[in-house]
């Protein structure tokens, strides 16, 4: 008898105890049921969290009494936080957090951040994060409070566990827990799931580390390269989709300096980039990477390339060079000459691209016989409203959008169009710079990606890998070479043959080597766009899609 006695009474401070942790699990239990449509998945979400849940309430029932109030504390806040960016995820994105997004998480910086809540900040999202919240203060009310009545809960963490047949249960479920969480809910566990994808993206990282930011590649093999004088450009922009470039079609004047040249340059009409987020495009854009060999561990990049064929090299940019750590695109530029970076970590959001044009005149004017600049812009990256001078600001009415056509929608496309008119004015002054050395010289723009501004839908999309829309994937790419390159290469005079090839930004290292006149050991002119061998190849994106069969 004295042993049931003991036994209710340790039941009924489990069951107290187990009531706080209740509300988190409820919340994904509904939440989850109305945005998965899927049984099989919604179940999947449900129940991991549920496990995850009872493997923490096991621990709180094993700890000394002093530390289970304050652990399980912790532990309903760490939940509910878990909850929250589940739920908030499958709301956006309808998706779980896959590994992949966790990667661009890792290497976003304070700037990225403050400007994606700008924009996904809704009034869901926002109801959520207060639901959270106050479930957190009525814990901590509860748990904490002097008054009289809550001594029946506090109590409940002050029970002795004396006999050690009751430790049994406790430890048997939290084994059964973490065998669950390991093997059958691994991916729906979110702290399971990022620790994995934290060390694999470490891991990744200091492959690349250890290749791609040295100033040349043992996987790289330079075998000829001409010895005249070369001026070359590569400008990669941000965010910027073809469908709201004038070049490209689009009813308002977006490119009115471009457009005047339009003769003197080769637009290219079906160019894709290989993701929709800069760190995985660039990493396969400015590498040998590929769809099936992301992250390749023997890599080498173009400015490796570069370097090795004798150029002097330029990175120059207006990108933020950290996230957590070193970016990828920051590891690429290390291998340069010259680094300039405009936005360091004193970033102002009134630091345009035009803060740029100094250092490339400089570049440019530099007496060094063969040079390639790479320049970097911020280019379309939302905040729109903060990539273009004010003074600057042109759209200002109806854009006549096909889809949302509230005061949020119009305004965003008003902004982004005025960054895409802006970015404008920065391609031009860049080629007018170069055009006026009157040298064996190219300048190439395209963008990493781009973003899907109430294009496809009534909401805001940007650029994300979950939605994946064309627009996201569809980025412009523009060619203007001096008088003295089209005597020397023939592709010019095709340009109606070549401009409308399908092409997948992730073989550009075989394009930058041809455009060049590198040789090395892995070049592949079938993988040109400008080549007269060029070979067209399915376009892959996401887990395995054909994007033109989309």
């Amino acid at each position: 008898m004295h042993f049931l006695k003991i036994l209710k009474n340790v039941l009924t401070s489990v069951l107290q105890i187990a009531l706080f942790f209740v509300f988190p699990v409820l919340v994904v239990w509904i939440s989850c049921y109305f945005l998965i449509p899927q049984l099989k998945f919604y179940l999947k979400e449900a129940i991991g969290f549920t496990v995850m849940t009872l493997f923490l309430f096991c621990v709180v029932l094993l700890l000394p009494k002093l530390l289970r109030k304050g652990f399980s504390y912790f532990s309903i806040a760490l939940l509910s936080f878990l909850a929250f960016v589940k739920i908030s995820f499958y709301h956006h994105y309808g998706v779980k957090l896959s590994a992949s997004a966790l990667f661009v998480i890792f290497e976003t910086n304070n700037t990225e951040a403050s400007e994606f809540l700008y924009y996904y900040l809704d009034t869901y999202t926002l109801a959520l994060a207060m639901l959270m919240l106050l479930c957190l203060a009525v814990t901590a009310f509860f748990l904490f409070s002097r008054r009289s009545f809550f001594n029946v809960f506090q109590k409940a963490f002050q029970i002795k566990i004396r006999p050690k047949l009751l430790f049994i249960v406790p430890l048997a479920m939290i084994a059964v827990s973490m065998y669950f969480i390991q093997r059958t809910f691994a991916e729906e566990n979110i702290l399971y799931k990022s620790y994995h994808a934290y060390n694999e993206y470490k891991a990744t990282k200091k492959v690349l580390k250890g290749q791609l930011a040295k100033k040349s590649s043992e996987n790289l093999t330079v075998t000829s390269s001409s010895e005249k004088q070369q001026t070359y450009i590569v400008v990669i922009g941000e965010s910027t989709t073809r469908r709201h470039l004038q070049l490209y079609g689009y009813k308002r004047k977006t490119n009115p300096q471009l457009s005047k040249i339009k003769n003197n340059l080769l637009v290219f009409d079906s160019i894709i980039s290989p993701n929709v987020h800069t760190i995985l495009s660039l990493e396969k854009v400015c590498t040998l990477s590929n769809f099936k060999e992301p992250n390749k561990k023997k890599n080498g990049s173009i400015v490796q390339l570069a370097n090795q064929a004798g150029f002097k090299t330029y990175w120059i940019s207006n990108q933020r060079p950290v996230g957590i750590h070193e970016s990828i695109p920051t590891l690429i530029s290390g291998a340069a000459t010259v680094k300039n970076y405009v936005a360091t970590d004193n970033y102002s959001e009134s630091i345009y691209d035009e803060a740029l044009l100094p250092y490339i005149n400089k570049a440019i004017n530099d007496k060094e016989k063969k040079k390639v600049i790479f320049v970097h812009l911020i280019g379309t990256h939302s905040r729109y409203g903060y990539r273009y001078p004010k003074n600057k600001t042109y759209f200002k009415g109806n854009p006549n959008t096909t889809f949302s056509k509230t005061a949020n929608a119009i305004e965003t496309i008003n902004e982004y169009d005025n960054a895409v008119r802006y970015n404008d004015s920065i391609v031009n002054a860049i080629i007018k710079m170069t055009q006026r050395k009157e040298e064996n010289s190219y300048v190439l723009y395209f963008s990493d990606h781009g973003d899907d501004v109430f294009d496809t839908s009534q909401t805001f999309l940007g650029h994300n890998e979950f939605h994946g829309t064309k627009p996201m994937y569809e980025v412009p790419f523009i060619f203007w070479a001096s008088e003295t390159y089209k005597k020397n290469h023939s592709f010019f005079g095709k340009g109606g043959e070549i401009t409308t090839r399908r092409y997948n930004l992730e073989d550009f290292i075989h394009t930058f080597s041809h455009l060049s006149d590198i040789d090395f050991d892995k070049k592949d002119l079938s993988r040109s766009i400008f080549s007269e061998t060029f070979k067209s190849r399915p376009r892959i994106i996401k887990k395995g899609e054909d994007y033109d069969a989309q």
